[in-house]
């Protein structure tokens, strides 16, 4: 009983870390859509509205501050921006995290991985318009403003596709 306890534990945590969420993962590339507009708050109170960054490469990472995989690809996240912020590129954080303790949680997570990009709390309008079922999902925005890649899930070599996915935009 207790090996069948324990093996129960283990495929539960399992799951967990290969997505917070049940949907297909994978990237879906080629077909081009214009990204919905939005504006909204962030967590410093500095207003963002995504047409002021039209002209740049924007990289929207949907994510929560309890999901592992987020925490996990956090790292490749902060050096990818790094790598290409001085050649326009525009990292965007938006939070799905909820309740009274939501935006302390979402500036933690953002201290704790030294993210120096802007990060905003989505109360459902933002991840619904961008058809978001599960986190991590990372969407590259052209300079036109057209979604050009969409990634559902942890990224294999997280680094090296955004990296040649944002060079072939920039």
């Amino acid at each position: 009983m207790r090996r069948l306890q324990f093996l129960a534990a283990v495929c539960s945590i399992a799951v967990l870390f290969i997505s917070c969420s049940k949907s297909e993962k994978g990237a879906v590339t080629g077909s081009t859509s214009e990204a919905p507009s939005f504006i909204v708050t962030d967590i410093s109170h500095k207003r963002i509205r995504l047409a002021d960054y039209r002209g740049k490469v924007v990289l929207l990472e949907f994510f929560a501050s309890w999901c592992p995989p987020c925490r996990i690809s956090a790292p490749d996240l902060r050096a990818v921006y790094e790598k290409y912020r001085d050649k326009g590129l525009v990292v965007l954080s938006i939070s799905i995290d909820e309740g009274p303790g939501a935006l302390s949680a979402v500036d933690s997570f953002m201290k704790e991985f030294g993210l120096p990009f802007p990060a905003v709390l989505d109360d459902g309008e933002i991840s619904g318009q961008y058809g978001i079922v599960s986190i991590p999902t990372s969407i590259i925005i052209d300079k036109q403003g057209a979604i050009r890649n969409r990634h559902i899930g942890m990224i294999p070599d997280m680094k090296e596709t955004l990296s040649r996915e944002i060079e072939a935009l920039l």
